[in-house]
């Protein structure tokens, strides 16, 4: 496995990136008049991170 954990990290968050982002395209048409297009994209921009590392911690420490 890798050494460095910062790699993995972004391994891991990209995992999540992959899944939410077609899920959040699918999403954004039902949500986008309640809360608007930058706080859509900050909202998954922030869970895909947290998922992310979230899955790091699961697994890696």
């Amino acid at each position: 496995m890798l050494s460095r954990p910062i790699i993995q990290k972004l391994m891991c968050v990209a995992l999540v990136t992959s899944v939410v982002f077609p899920l959040g395209r699918m999403a954004y048409p039902y949500v986008a008049h309640d809360i608007g297009d930058l706080s859509f994209g900050a909202i998954q921009a922030i869970f895909t991170a947290t998922l992310g590392m979230g899955i790091y911690a699961v697994f890696f420490v």
